[in-house]
């Protein structure tokens, strides 16, 4: 799973993924390519292209009202230390400006900063610039607007009353193309302010300066993955930032919504009791403005309704989320080390397509504990029975206990092993999920477990018995040994299916298991012909070989028989 970009930091969760039924996924980073670029701007009441840029107030707050940075890397690309958001301003700002970021920082005069949160949706830097203190914020469009009851334009300071219908109908296009928004606003305060405890006055009464347009293009591989989600029975859930009609855009676009889907913004969220959500979460794919108590809460009642969840998160504040799901999936790049942490699984290149492959993983991780399952309980079933009847009807055992050390090395050891190293079959995300209470042992597989284990039993006592194989007395028990043994390595073959698949479909794909097969057969041979010391075995004969290797052969075609009686009933 590491070689697919999955780093597992709970072994458990490498199997518990292959079950989840419903991730919960944010977007920026996971969904898109995290690679923000700005493309318009909109200052002094219209748009212009991020190089014509001249205002110094959104300049100003480009450099100051942050926390990222910029540096060059090994191939002299330009890398974002910090939010990607924050750092496409800086590489404008850098780009217009005659004063790098970095030089402007250096002579500022930062008196208070109150930090970006995503419950506030905002972030306010104030400045003392000679002797004037300016507060310069920044946060979503919507939010920003609200500060603000002026608006900065050509002909100068305007109330924003006369402008604010222009600026919602630009702000809700760009929004509905599924960009991102970021709007500035300046205010000019008196020198004397308790700025701990004046953070409503203080962002209040702002100018509005305008906002920039940034594009994050969604990943290549996201399409495909949503695709593979759908047909495994997985419903993906988008609870992300943004606000409501990018959020929408961007999950229309994708494919997530559809005409019965419910968009809602964590405000309506929030005012829901636990009833009514847990009746409309079904039906619930996307929740903008999300808040980190709104996706605990999504996450605890999912999981309450028998849902096994994954959720992905970056902040600190998405570690409750992470730890009270059932796969906590963390970004490798983006991510906090607090909610790497909280995480289960690392995504080393934070696409949600990586997901997709650790639960593709992960359900043949559960599969092949089934095959290793399937396999041992009808090896173990036949073996009592043989064990249990023979000395019933009054014959001797008929292993000795060297015999069944042998035997409980094949049932435990390589042959059986292989089936934990079963390829990964390719159709697995054309399967529902497994439900939360489902048993490891399905129907299915307790039927071939019977059917086999019965079958192989019934032979075994009719050769004690009977002696069907004409066998010579000296060799009757190296016989009913042999022929047990090279059942239970047919019967691998069996167990490699656990549906109603042919055997022969897949023969060839695992071919650690086919080397194995072949090197317990030799060791069995030489076991019977040579092992007369240790096993008190007695060599056979060429025409006894190929009459053991056809009866054990019996067992393919009881279950090949056993699986088109099943497609036969299915497809009627």
């Amino acid at each position: 799973m590491a070689k697919e970009n999955a780093l597992v930091k709970n072994l458990v969760a490498s199997e518990t993924v292959g079950a989840v039924n419903i991730i919960c996924s944010d977007k920026t980073g996971t969904l898109t390519e995290n690679k923000m670029t700005v493309i318009k701007v909109f200052e002094d009441g219209d748009f212009i292209n991020p190089e014509d840029m001249k205002s110094g107030h959104l300049l100003r707050n480009f450099a100051i009202n942050t926390s990222a940075h910029l540096e060059l890397n090994n191939k002299g690309e330009m890398k974002f230390i910090g939010n990607p958001t924050e750092g496409a301003l800086l590489v404008v700002h850098d780009n217009v400006s005659n004063e790098s970021y970095n030089q402007i920082r250096k002579h500022s005069n930062i008196v208070h900063t109150y930090p970006f949160s995503s419950e506030k949706k905002k972030m306010t830097t104030i400045e003392n610039i000679n002797g004037d203190f300016i507060a310069l914020t920044k946060g979503s469009t919507e939010k920003v607007l609200s500060l603000c009851d002026r608006v900065m334009t050509k002909e100068g300071i305007k109330g924003i009353k006369g402008e604010i219908k222009n600026i919602e109908e630009q702000v809700h296009y760009f929004e509905s193309q599924a960009m991102r928004l970021i709007g500035f606003s300046h205010k000019e305060l008196p020198k004397t302010h308790n700025y701990e405890n004046d953070e409503k006055d203080i962002e209040s009464a702002m100018i509005f300066d305008g906002f920039v347009v940034i594009k994050d293009p969604i990943r290549k591989e996201v399409y495909g993955s949503i695709n593979s989600c759908r047909d495994a029975g997985i419903s993906v859930k988008m609870l992300t930032g943004d606000n409501l009609v990018t959020a929408k855009a961007i999950a229309s676009e994708l494919g997530i919504i559809d005409k019965n889907s419910l968009v809602l913004k964590a405000v309506a969220v929030e005012a829901m009791s636990d009833k009514e959500l847990e009746e409309k979460i079904d039906y619930i794919k996307v929740i903008a403005r999300s808040t980190p108590l709104v996706k605990l809460r999504i996450v605890n009642l999912l999981k309450k309704k028998g849902n096994v969840v994954a959720v992905t998160g970056d902040g600190i504040n998405d570690a409750p989320a992470l730890k009270s799901s059932d796969v906590g999936i963390a970004m490798g790049i983006a991510g906090t080390e607090v909610s790497k942490e909280a995480s289960d699984i690392v995504l080393l290149d934070d696409s949600f397509a990586t997901i997709v492959k650790a639960i593709h993983w992960g359900r043949g991780i559960y599969e092949n504990f089934q095959r290793f399952l399937q396999f041992q309980l009808a090896v173990n079933l036949s073996s009592v029975i043989v064990i249990v009847t023979t000395i019933l009807i009054g014959f001797k055992a008929p292993f000795t206990a060297v015999e069944i050390l042998w035997i409980n090395l094949i049932m435990d050891g390589p042959p059986a092993l292989t089936l934990g190293l079963e390829p990964i079959r390719g159709d697995l995300m054309k399967n529902k999920p497994t439900s939360r209470n489902s048993s490891i042992v399905t129907g299915i597989m307790l039927s071939n477990i019977v059917i086999t284990g019965v079958f192989m039993s019934i032979v075994i006592i009719l050769q004690e018995v009977y002696n069907f194989l004409g066998a010579a007395d000296a060799s009757k028990s190296t016989v009913v040994f042999t022929l047990f043994v090279l059942f239970q390595l047919i019967n691998a073959f069996n167990a490699r299916e656990l549906g109603n698949v042919s055997i022969f479909k897949h023969i060839a794909n695992n071919k650690t298991m086919l080397i194995v097969f072949l090197g317990t057969f030799i060791l069995q041979f030489l076991i019977t012909q040579f092992g007369a010391s240790s096993f008190g075995t007695v060599p056979l004969d060429l025409t006894m070989w190929i009459k053991l290797i056809a009866t054990s052969l019996s067992i393919v075609l009881v279950g090949e028989f056993v699986k088109f009686i099943r497609n036969r009933i299915n497809n009627k």
